[in-house]
């Protein structure tokens, strides 16, 4: 049964349906202030008008909004994991603490949003675009960032580890100090973006573009980057690499002083955090422990360290990037508990439903071989009984009930004898 939230919210977005885009319609124009909560999971919103409503603390999990105008919305501190934006609207949108990991989000459009400590793990972003957007902690891990567009937006401190970036358009982009680690793809656009402190370790690409891009401090320890263009000896010297460093052109860069790696953590689990720099300072780090790997591989991806470098942090920063952090690593826990009650369910229902069939197999295969055995006696009797001239007579399918008849020999009785006489 659905919660009240839930049908409040339901029943509000159903007055949306039909309506104009009050954000595009100037200020004269009477907001409805709309607040949506609640949950409605595999809830059906496709091809709807939605634009300017707010969603607070909302769950949408398994539900589509494809094809929907969701232009101007506020959306605070919710969940559309595994939600469909395919060809979806949100534009001058305004997004903080939400999540779509795992979204099918191509074609989308968040031109002009806002967005901040947003997770698109995982997601689909095939041909989306975010040209001009403003974005502060924003995750890409494990995404799917082929033909997207960023170009002119700008964001902080952005997480791209391990993402596919082929033909992904991040022309006039402000990327400072974002994680291009062991990212994979082709003929990427970076020209006159701003990378400064960006980290390209293990990244491996080809045919991108570095025309007028920033590249102070960047990080590109045991790159493989081919096919470059627009890169010089002049706008790598700020850069640094390793001996394990390949870029085209046979640019050598100095060490770097700092560089991620993978630490277990007493068995299976990774320390997960973000390393902050402040000009050598090894002390301003923040270290955050995940005492479960597969915690930090639905955080990452793939279980291995988030390193992030940034300069401009203060100690609010800080504090809010290891909260939001928690509150992800939170997230994920019970996400992971959810998920493994819901695989012992399925594996018990599994084994219960072999057991079964093997019962069924079991008992099926005698009952055909108890008929089998009568169906022999039943052959066997009928050929002695041609073989004897016996006739059999069944009654009602029993066994017990047939009557088996012999005939008398087939030959002519005595003449009784002749009656007595009298005597005369």
């Amino acid at each position: 049964m659905r919660n009240p939230a839930t049908i409040s919210a339901l029943a509000l977005l159903s007055l949306l349906i039909g309506t104009q885009p009050t954000w595009a319609l100037g200020d004269d124009h009477p907001r409805r202030g709309l607040a949506i909560g609640g949950e409605c999971e595999s809830c059906d919103f496709s091809d709807k008008n939605l634009a300017g409503a707010i969603f607070i603390g909302a769950n949408f999990q398994g539900s589509t909004f494809a094809d929907s105008e969701l232009g101007g919305t506020t959306i605070v501190e919710s969940r559309f994991t595994d939600t469909e934006f395919t060809n979806t609207r949100l534009t001058h949108a305004r997004l903080s603490g939400v999540t779509f990991l795992r979204a099918d989000m191509s074609d989308a459009d968040f031109t002009g949003s806002h967005i901040e400590r947003v997770n698109f793990s995982a997601a689909s972003l095939e041909d989306a675009n975010f040209s001009e957007t403003q974005m502060a902690f924003a995750t890409f891990i494990g995404s799917s960032l082929e033909d997207a567009v960023f170009a002119d937006a700008v964001l902080s401190q952005a997480n791209f580890f391990r993402s596919r970036i082929s033909d992904t358009n991040f022309r006039g982009a402000s990327l400072r100090g974002a994680n291009f680690t062991e990212t994979r793809g082709e003929g990427t656009s970076f020209h006159n973006a701003d990378l400064r402190g960006a980290s390209f370790e293990n990244a491996v690409l080809d045919g991108v573009n570095f025309t007028g891009a920033n590249l102070h401090g960047v990080n590109f320890t045991a790159a493989v980057i081919t096919d470059i263009t627009g890169l010089s000896k002049d706008s790598i010297r700020d850069a640094c690499g390793d001996e394990a460093t390949l870029l085209d052109g046979g640019f050598e860069l100095p060490a770097c002083s700092q560089r991620s790696h993978r630490e277990p953590n007493n068995g299976d689990g990774f320390r997960f955090g973000w390393r902050v720099s402040r000009g050598g300072d090894s002390a301003a780090t923040i270290r955050l422990e995940a005492d479960d790997g597969r915690i930090v591989e639905l955080l990452s991806g793939n279980g291995a360290i988030t390193h992030t470098r940034g300069g401009g942090f203060d100690e609010d920063s800080l504090r809010d990037v290891a909260a939001a952090t928690r509150r992800d690593i939170e997230r994920a826990a019970r996400d992971i508990r959810r998920a493994q009650l819901e695989q012992q369910a399925a594996r018990a229902e599994a084994e219960r439903a072999r057991t079964e069939a093997r019962s069924e197999a079991r008992a099926h295969a005698r009952i055909e071989a108890h008929a089998e055995a009568e169906r022999a006696e039943i052959e066997r009797r009928v050929e002695d009984a041609q073989r004897e001239e016996r006739m059999m007579f069944e009654l009602n399918g029993n066994d017990e009930h047939r009557i088996w008849l012999t005939p008398a020999p087939d030959t002519v009785p005595p003449a009784p004898p002749p009656p007595p006489q009298p005597d005369h």
